[in-house]
């Protein structure tokens, strides 16, 4: 359901010029034009040239303005814009985010407001990256995992089925770039949901992270008992590691292994024993492990597709 406008910015029948032309210039065109929020300024390249005449007011918005003509403007050298220089903005809908019916503020279902509509959000459309700038987006830390509906009740409403495709370090998820293709059927049974590290649910039995360099590999950590702990390779299987990467949001799971290599914070503070029928939506629906002193055996370590 994605909806993305591109245009050349003219103020009052005249082109802007790229030198003249901000972020914050951005959020209020998208506004005023009902179009939600900026996602990227464009070149001369993406539209054409043009022919209109060239505006030559420096635009300075603060980016809370309802429209351009109330930002305030100061002389631009006429000098370097010229129609190579003319700019073009994508918007999109997405104007406003939040997470409903957690504990707090910083966990719930993932709630986006495309325009004036708020909807919830598919999960087979969602990973950690987009989780971890949502959270950020919402001053709550990163995130700790991607739970489905059975965490936070289902929505009602719409359903936004859109990709965010986050690298994970920006600050709001509409510098992310969306496309508009959905992996699979989506109802309100697949609404995901977020936990963000500031939440007092971050410390929920059943929660889990990968501690690797990258978003879906890396050494198995759960929360059990409040205390982040490692994973043995004992009594682990092929069933257990799917219902991690499909808690994470990181799809299936591609092999698990053994890893020798452990922090001295986790070196007394282990768990095995999970039994999971491969269905759950995450590992706290599995029957309750056992916490034991960790020892020469095998650690868990996890890589999903």
């Amino acid at each position: 359901v994605l909806v993305e406008w591109r245009f050349f910015i003219e103020v009052s029948g005249e082109q802007l010029c790229d030198a003249a032309f901000d972020q914050q210039d951005a959020e209020v065109v998208c506004r005023e034009l009902d179009c939600g929020a900026p996602v990227q300024v464009l070149g001369e390249d993406a539209f054409g040239k043009g022919d209109a005449q060239m505006w030559t007011q420096e635009i300075q918005c603060k980016g809370n303005e309802s429209q351009i003509h109330l930002c305030p403007t100061s002389p631009l050298d006429e000098n370097i814009c010229s129609h190579e220089h003319n700019i073009g903005l994508l918007c999109t809908g997405y104007t406003d985010a939040k997470l409903i019916n957690g504990s707090d503020s910083c966990s719930g279902r993932v709630g986006l407001r495309f325009l004036n509509e708020w909807g919830s959000v598919c999960d087979a459309c969602w990973d950690m990256r987009a989780a971890s700038v949502l959270c950020r987006q919402l001053n709550c830390g990163i995130a700790v995992s991607v739970v489905g509906s059975d965490w936070f009740g289902e929505g009602s409403g719409e359903i936004w089925a859109d990709v965010f495709d986050c690298d994970g370090n920006e600050t709001k998820l509409s510098e992310c770039s969306v496309s508009s293709w959905s992996r699979a059927e989506c109802s309100h049974r697949r609404d995901v949901g977020v936990v963000c590290s500031g939440s007092s649910l971050a410390v929920h039995d059943g929660l889990v992270r990968l501690s690797g360099e990258r978003q879906c590999e890396g050494e198995l950590e759960v929360s059990i008992h409040q205390v982040w702990r490692r994973v043995l390779l004992d009594s682990w299987s092929l069933t257990e590691s799917s219902v991690v990467c499909r808690q994470l949001g990181c799809g299936s799971v591609l092999n698990f292994s053994g890893s020798s290599s452990s922090s001295p914070e986790h070196s007394h503070e282990c768990v095995t024993g999970f039994q999971c029928s491969g269905s759950e939506a995450h590992l706290g629906n599995c029957s309750s492990p056992q916490t034991l002193n960790c020892s020469s055996t095998q650690q868990l370590s996890i890589t999903c597709l």
